[in-house]
């Protein structure tokens, strides 16, 4: 234990020691520092001085220099006027005395050039009419040698087409004998075959016209037995909505039907063939079919005796009456739709009967007028 407590003792004591030196360190760099500010302001102080009196001297010699430029420029301008001046009067001598010398130059070759172009324009006038003389003799012997040959041409040429014609005549003898007989072969070929064409296009009528009056007997029996067949229809159906409507309360309105003979359909058919021979032309037969067709029809209702008879104007407001009430259905229904329907029908009958004031027969007969003339 004394040996730690003389340690301990020991550290405390270096500790101390270590702290005294650090503090004459400290204090030792703080005189440093001292001194050196010091030092430093002493020699600001001393560098802003210099540097003061560097700048009066600065200044002052920038001042004295400057008007030793200002001078200097001064006399150099008046020497430069005064150069520019002798130069510009040497130069106005100078492009005078150019000038007449130009101008004699000018003068000299003007001359010399005329007396050049003299002598080309007289030898070219001399070498002009020699070649003139020259292409005269020329054309002259050009045109000798042309008239030698278009002669031996013209005869060789003659020759030629009269050797050439006699050729076409002949060669055009033999084509008109070849053509002739081909004609001739092919006439006779067209004749046989027109009155073959003929035979059986006529053949070929006589067939169509039977299969067409079978095909019409066949289609006037069936309209025959649908018109029958429709007129039963609408007998019933009117009895049937008469009835429905009326309910027994009132008399129900009777319906006849009558068939009158339609006026007679005739149809002809015709077919021809001709071929030409020549100058003949021959046509094949006709046959004409006629055929009579009977279509029922269907007559207006027959009213009772203790129904007064409508007049076309009133007739003419029921019918615009159903027509705008159809018109009016959010369900854009036709008339055979209408009638099919008992309650509409009985709405339209009562709505009709209030605002045209007539009676509902009269009504319910021109809807069925108008429904059996919207289905033929």
């Amino acid at each position: 234990m004394q040996e730690f407590a003389e340690a301990r003792q020991r550290r405390l004591q270096e500790r101390a020691d270590f702290l005294a030196d650090c503090q004459l360190a400290q204090q030792e760099r703080e005189r440093n520092l001292r001194e050196q500010s010091e030092a430093t302001s002493k020699y600001l102080a001393h560098a802003e001085q210099t540097r003061l009196a560097w700048e009066q001297g600065r200044q002052a010699i920038a001042e004295n220099a400057l008007a030793s430029r200002q001078e200097e420029i001064k006399d150099r301008a008046e020497q430069m006027s005064q150069y520019l001046q002798d130069i510009n009067v040497a130069r106005t001598e100078q492009a005078l005395e150019d000038n007449d010398r130009r101008a004699q130059d000018v003068r000299t070759r003007t001359f010399k050039t005329r007396s050049q172009l003299k002598h080309i324009h007289k030898a070219r006038i001399r070498s002009g009419e020699a070649n003139r003389l020259q292409r005269q003799s020329l054309v002259q012997e050009r045109a000798a040698l042309t008239q030698m040959q278009i002669e031996d041409l013209a005869k060789t040429r003659l020759a030629n087409e009269t050797l050439a014609a006699q050729e076409r005549a002949q060669e055009v003898q033999i084509r008109s004998a070849a053509t002739a007989e081909q004609i001739q072969a092919i006439s006779e070929q067209r004749l046989a075959q027109a009155e073959q064409d003929a035979s059986t296009r006529a053949q070929e009528f006589s067939d169509r016209a039977v299969n067409v009056k079978d095909s019409l007997a066949q289609i006037n029996a069936n309209r025959l037995a649908e018109s029958e067949a429709q007129s039963l229809k609408l007998k019933d159906f009117r009895a049937n909505l008469s009835a429905s409507v009326w309910a027994g309360s009132r008399s129900v309105v009777a319906t006849q039907a009558t068939t009158t003979p339609a006026k007679p359909i005739v149809k002809t058919t015709a077919d021809s063939s001709s071929s030409s021979n020549r100058s003949k032309k021959k046509s094949a037969k006709s046959e004409t079919v006629a055929l009579q067709t009977t279509e029922p029809v269907i007559s207006k209702p027959v009213e009772p005796k203790e129904v007064l008879k409508e007049t076309p104007k009133a007739t003419g407001k029921i019918e615009q009456f159903v027509v705008d009430y159809v018109a009016q259905l959010s369900t854009n229904s036709s008339l055979l739709e209408v009638v099919n329907d008992r309650d509409t029908v009985r709405d339209l009958l009562a709505q009709g009967a209030n605002t045209l004031k007539v009676d509902p027969s009269d009504i319910l007969n021109t809807l069925l007028q108008m429904a059996e003339g919207s289905t033929t």
